[in-house]
């Protein structure tokens, strides 16, 4: 199947923007959980525990997609 370039540049662009906010959202969590734990509440920490591995996930998917993205595109030399 022949994927048009603007579908491909627009799904780079999701890729990007799903990587940059997994990475906003790891380092929060990674802050919350870890950094300033002594002023969070015990649920909080607990969140930010769990959303730890969620936000490397969708870190990962971001990256695939972009990956995908940029074959899609020709570019085969992007990493």
């Amino acid at each position: 199947m022949q994927t048009r370039p603007h579908d491909a540049r627009r799904t780079l662009a999701i890729g990007r923007w799903t990587m940059a906010l997994a990475l906003a959202a790891l380092a929060a969590s990674g802050l919350v959980a870890y950094g300033f734990a002594e002023h969070f509440s015990l649920p909080a920490q607990i969140a930010a525990h769990l959303l730890i591995p969620v936000a490397a996930g969708l870190l990962k998917l971001g990256y695939v997609v972009r990956l995908a993205s940029h074959h899609a595109l020709g570019n085969f030399a992007a990493g």
